[in-house]
């Protein structure tokens, strides 16, 4: 990678580790919960079919079917109870003519042994690209079609402290793929721009002290992985990536949270489009479609504040600041990104905090508008 790399990120860690040996002292209950529902003390579980109806900038409206499976598995040896597990399959069609079948899930064994996280997907989607650069012009757009087949699958074992270590192996073919007479991609010959393979073998380490994965209220999440995609694995990109979240999560008293989020993403070597660092989406600077910006690498961090209304409903107001960016210098105040935004939650399972949400965000562009199962973060 980089020179400049060898010093960001040890300074990051350095920064983020710092604190969580104060907050390790903290007690999260989720994994501990006395108060199964049947007397005989039965694991929790359940299945939710539901429509899908969403929208995203990048897709317009959105519609299927879903069904999500959940549960909590009681311990051989005492009352508690792992954290929630979940898995769920959604088969959607967009009006931007995209089609989706996805299986993915996070599942906590007993005793929480080993943690299962990985996904199988198929895809035929329409994206767009402005070029590569935090000052791209939207009047630059350019549409490509590509069919997907992917897999991850990480098995993460318990080291204690309830943290997380283990391998995660990545595919993706891409097939299928046509460009507009006269794209940026086929002229800048941005890798990607023509079907491949994509494999890489990584590793993933977590700290988990969140008291409830569907919802925290108080407690913290860390994660840090890295990987490595090139022909060792059959591979026709060849690229190194590194990704770091930390989350925090302060109860502020009568189901109130202040939540804050910090990610960065950092590439080196022959990144297909597909998978360059995007500023936008749904989960951090909500004001911007997902990819409309693209660059090697990404930096941001947001602030949410969540509280009930009635009923099931409840809401949040967020902010977010970032940006993509292939060298630190390229960041500057008159191209970084900013988002603010408020949401609805409606709470589909109260018993186990599992919410859909609607955010609306608003960046340097203009609005966009969020329907989406789960919170951001």
């Amino acid at each position: 990678m980089r020179l400049y790399l060898y010093f960001i990120l040890p300074l990051l860690l350095f920064t983020l580790l710092k604190p969580i040996t104060a907050l390790a002292q903290e007690h999260t209950t989720e994994e501990k919960t006395p108060n199964p529902p049947e007397p005989e003390r039965r694991s929790v579980k359940g299945l939710i079919p539901a429509p899908v109806v969403y929208y995203t900038p990048d897709t317009r409206l959105g519609f299927g079917a879903s069904l999500l499976g959940y549960f909590r598995l009681r311990s051989y040896t005492d009352t508690t109870y792992t954290r929630l597990s979940l898995a769920r399959l959604v088969v959607d069609y967009t009006l931007n003519k995209q089609t989706d079948q996805w299986l993915y899930w996070n599942i906590f064994t007993r005793e929480e042994r080993l943690m299962l996280r990985g996904e199988l997907r198929h895809r035929i989607y329409t994206d767009r690209f402005y070029g590569i650069g935090n000052d791209t012009r939207e009047e630059d757009r350019e549409l490509y079609d590509y069919d997907m087949i992917s897999a991850k699958i990480a098995v993460l074992k318990n080291v204690g402290f309830r943290s997380f270590l283990g391998p995660d192996l990545q595919f993706t073919e891409y097939y299928n793929v046509e460009l507009e007479e006269g794209s940026q991609l086929l002229s800048q010959q941005i890798p990607g721009y023509k079907t491949g393979r994509n494999v890489g073998l990584g590793a993933i380490f977590l700290i988990d002290h969140r008291n409830n994965t569907a919802y925290p209220s108080k407690g913290f999440y860390l994660e840090i992985s890295g990987y490595h995609f090139g022909k060792t694995f059959g591979s026709d990109f060849r690229y190194n990536n590194f990704n770091l979240e930390f989350n925090r999560y302060y109860g502020l008293g009568n189901d109130r949270v202040l939540a804050t989020n910090t990610m960065l993403r950092l590439n080196d070597g022959d990144v297909p489009v597909q998978r360059l660092a995007t500023a936008g989406g749904d989960k951090l600077l909500r004001g911007y479609a997902r990819n409309r910006f693209h660059d090697d690498h990404f930096v941001g961090s947001q602030v949410e504040y969540r509280f009930p209304l009635f009923w099931r409903l409840g809401a949040a107001a967020f902010a977010g600041i970032g940006d993509v960016f292939d060298k630190p210098e390229d960041i500057s105040l008159s191209t970084i990104k900013y988002s603010i935004g408020t949401g609805l939650r409606y709470a589909i399972r109260p018993d186990q905090k599992l919410n859909t949400r609607v955010d609306v965000g608003y960046g340097r562009e203009g609005f966009n508008v969020y329907l989406m199962i789960g919170e951001a973060f």
